[in-house]
């Protein structure tokens, strides 16, 4: 598992022969993005007009955080020295696990095959095994790990867009010879057909005592059901949490395929709070592009099984819908400007209670504007149990109905944290890295400065492989046990994300490979 979102990693879209300005936002990276959107064709879609100036920028002062320092880094290699090399034409989403003083890696080789790579902190070199699958889709690819109770390893690959479930699992702890194709429950159906005959989406994740859990999307986009295993460690089996009735409990979560109209539910992977509960928030996405997007929704859980709304009601969870009044944060109509993924982020006040923060659009004075808002429990007893807030003073905005969502994202693993005397909140605008602050009691904003310096990650690990001239970016994910002091995390170097199905390289690239380090930092 990893601590970044969605697809699993956020990546520093920088062109190599610009100058590298990436940065460490908590335990997720996001740095200075190209000029535009990259069709497969290498051409760029026109970008956003959206402006997000910077308040109180001269005056506004906080102690910074420590500088990262790298404690230790190392390239990926095999008994022989031969270096692992990674896919590079376009980005895609591998996956870093730690379990006790063992390292774990899913990625795609330089020829595309799906490969799994392992090393004790004894072994002197990493163990490699290629699984026999290639990669055949855009971005939207991913690979997705964890670890059991028992100390085995669980892997799923996304390989195609329809594609099948791609499971693997160790039968002995920390041997990775013994990595097994397998599958989870094959003889649930769908109207006669197995749910794991298309799953996109996958993830792992961990609840109260290292309860492992699978979900996934099973559907089309914008009409699709949410799907959630747990697995049965005694048992060494995945389970639905309520066998004698197959829906009840955790399959079968967001309901959607079905639904009028259709839509697919784009939730957070649950999120432990500082009560100890696990938070959760979602959106839906119909099937016509990122401008489908409407309702941000939340719940909230002690053990995963019983889920309540903000206000302490239980919601049964055989289907969470759409239209939902219970779970419903903001009710943002389609075209409303909602995104979903990277313009959603959960995070908590000083007090450890929820807030949730998105993007849709604002309309002043005739003028529609993309704005940042924040959603806080409070209000009345009628009402949904939610204060909004317009938290930012943008101009321009997100063309959404044709898909210019290219200048900015929230940092979407934390949200808003707690810093200092403030509450704040980091995301990237028109290539720039921004930190607004907010203050704890009113949530009215502060200041918008630019993230300090000290986060700028080591050049130790930006520094690229490559000479310049090629298409590609330094692209970083982290490890689910990463914090903002403290991060293990995996590079590599390759092209833009393509998203549109067309998987044709127009750029240039190396072809033979990135290399791939795993990096330990620290504040020091």
């Amino acid at each position: 598992m990893n601590k970044v979102i969605q697809s699993s990693s956020w990546v520093t879209k920088i062109k190599q022969n610009l100058t590298c300005n990436s940065r460490m936002l908590g335990a997720a990276l996001i740095a200075t993005i190209w000029s535009g959107p990259i069709l497969a064709d290498g051409t760029e879609r026109t970008r956003s007009n959206i402006s997000c100036p910077f308040e109180n920028q001269e005056t506004f002062t906080i102690e910074p955080q420590k500088p990262w320092a790298v404690t230790a880094i190392e390239t990926v290699a095999d008994q022989s020295g031969k270096q692992a090399k990674m896919w590079a034409g376009y980005a895609t989403n591998p996956s870093i696990v730690e379990h006790g003083d063992t390292k774990y890696i899913g990625y795609f080789d330089v020829n595309k095959e799906f490969t799994v790579a392992k090393r004790a902190a004894h072994e002197a070199s990493w163990t490699i095994i290629t699984i026999g699958e290639k990669l055949e889709h855009d971005s939207h690819s991913n690979v997705a790990m964890a670890i059991d109770t028992n100390g085995n390893l669980h892997v799923v690959a996304r390989l195609r867009f329809a594609d099948k479930l791609n499971y693997w699992m160790t039968t002995t702890p920390g041997e990775l010879s013994t990595l097994t194709r397998t599958g989870m429950i094959p003889q649930w159906k769908d109207n006669g057909n197995s749910f794991e005959a298309w799953v996109s989406y996958p993830t792992f994740y961990t609840g109260v005592n290292g309860q492992l859990f699978f979900r996934y999307q099973h559907g089309l986009p914008g009409a699709a059901y949410s799907n959630i295993y747990q697995f049965n460690a005694m048992k060494r089996a995945w389970e639905l949490w309520d066998p004698k009735t197959e829906y009840q409990g955790l399959a079968k979560v967001f309901g959607g395929w079905y639904t009028n109209p259709s839509k697919s539910a784009y939730p957070s992977v649950p999120k432990k709070g500082p009560d100890g509960r696990y938070h959760m928030i979602w959106t839906w996405r119909g099937g016509e592009g990122a401008d489908s997007n409407s309702e941000v929704h939340y719940v909230v859980s002690d053990d995963m099984h019983v889920w309540k709304n903000v206000k302490g009601d239980i919601v049964s969870n055989i289907a969470f819908m759409y239209g939902d009044p219970r779970t419903v944060v903001d009710p943002v109509p389609m075209g409303g400007g909602l995104l979903n993924n990277s313009g959603m982020a959960l995070g908590f006040d000083t007090e450890g209670k929820p807030i949730v923060s998105y993007f849709k659009y604002a309309v002043e004075n005739n003028e529609k504007t993309t704005q940042l808002f924040t959603a806080r429990p409070g209000g009345s007893a009628t009402g949904n149990g939610w204060v909004l807030k317009q938290v930012s003073a943008w101009t321009g905005l997100y063309d959404l109905s044709n898909n210019i969502v290219d200048s900015g994202f929230l940092d979407t693993h934390e949200g808003v944290k707690p810093i200092g005397n403030y509450l704040g909140i980091q995301y990237l605008c028109q290539s720039k890295i921004h930190r607004l602050y907010l203050d704890p009691i009113t949530g009215e904003r502060v200041a918008d400065v630019l993230v300090p310096v000290n986060d700028i990650m080591p050049i130790e690990i930006e520094r690229s492989a490559f000479a310049p001239g090629n298409f590609i970016w330094g692209q970083y994910t982290f490890t689910e046990d990463s914090t903002d002091s403290k991060a293990v995390l995996l590079k590599w170097e390759a092209g833009p994300y393509i998203v549109n199905g067309d998987t044709r390289v127009n750029w240039t690239y190396p072809i033979e490979g990135s290399p791939l380090t795993v990096s330990s930092i620290e504040r020091k």
